[in-house]
């Protein structure tokens, strides 16, 4: 099985785009997209405590992430409470990956710093 395509947004903000411009040329920036939001009303205290850490620690993160974003809340606040067994413990793991959560994943994704902007970024087609 084929790995899933690395998602435009996330692609600009890893540099996969400046050092692989002909793997993405094709596809279409989804622009306009809205913030990941509020956790849903329907979840319970715990589940927002993980949606809120969640939010702050992955800023890629959109409104078109918030089923698997809430499927991850329910799955860390069993952890919290409950053994997780081998298969749920899978599934979070697998859920982390599939929004770049992972440690693997996070070291692919150049987060923004305090630094000055590189001069030489206009040239070397670097994402701004």
């Amino acid at each position: 099985m084929p790995r899933p395509r690395t998602p435009t947004a996330k692609a600009a903000v890893s540099g996969a785009i400046a050092k692989n411009a002909g793997r993405f040329k094709d596809r279409t920036i989804q622009k306009g997209s809205r913030p990941l939001g509020e956790p849903y009303a329907t979840m319970t205290p715990e589940q927002k405590a993980a949606w809120a850490e969640i939010q702050h620690d992955m800023p890629w993160l959109t409104s078109s992430d918030r089923i698997m974003v809430r499927l991850a809340c329910s799955w860390v606040a069993r952890m919290d409470k409950d053994d997780l067994g081998v298969a749920a413990s899978s599934a979070l793991a697998t859920i982390m990956s599939k929004l770049g959560a992972t440690p693997v994943d996070v070291s692919k994704v150049r987060h923004a710093s305090d630094e000055e902007e590189d001069p030489t970024d206009e040239f070397f087609g670097r994402p701004h």
